[in-house]
C-alpha cells in the first residue's frame, strides 16, 4: 500500500496572462484610473527643477529624493491589491552660520583677541589713500 503521510496541497493549474504587466510605469499607471502617475512624474519634474534652482542659489551641490513605495496584498482566489504611495524629500536650506570668539565674562564677542587690532586716526587733519611702497 503507497500512502503518503501528509499529502501535499495540489498545484494551482498553469495560468496564462491575458495582459501581463511587465514594467514598473505600467504597475503605476493602474493607480487611480491612470490618475496617479502624471501627479507622480510632475511632482519629480518639480523635484528636479528645485534642486537646480537650489545649488544655483547656493553655489554648491544639492540632492533630493523621490521614493515610491507600492504596497500588495492578496486573498485567497489571486486577486492582488496595489496601494502606491511616494515621498518626496527635497534640499534643505544651509543652517545660518556666524563666528564669534568668548569676551570676558562668559560672553561673545566678533574681535578676535588673539589678533591684534589696527587703529586708523587721522593724520595732520586730513585722510589719505596711499598704497604701501608707492613713492609720493
Amino acid at each position: 500500500m503507497n500512502v503518503l503521510a501528509h499529502p501535499q496541497p495540489a498545484a494551482p493549474p498553469e495560468r496564462k496572462p491575458m495582459s501581463e504587466l511587465r514594467t514598473l510605469d505600467q504597475i503605476i499607471s493602474l493607480a487611480d484610473n491612470g490618475q496617479y502617475q502624471p501627479l507622480l512624474l510632475q511632482e519629480n519634474d518639480d523635484l528636479i527643477s528645485e534642486i537646480v534652482n537650489f545649488s544655483q542659489a547656493y553655489g554648491t551641490k544639492a540632492g533630493g529624493k523621490l521614493q515610491i513605495t507600492i504596497s500588495y496584498t492578496t486573498d485567497r482566489f489571486g486577486q492582488i491589491d496595489l496601494a502606491i504611495e511616494h515621498k518626496v524629500t527635497k534640499p534643505k536650506t544651509p543652517k545660518a552660520k556666524a563666528t564669534a570668539w568668548t569676551a570676558d565674562g562668559g560672553g561673545l564677542t566678533i574681535a578676535n583677541p588673539n589678533q591684534s587690532r589696527m587703529e586708523i586716526r587721522e593724520v595732520a587733519g586730513r585722510r589719505q589713500l596711499r598704497t604701501p611702497g608707492a613713492d609720493e
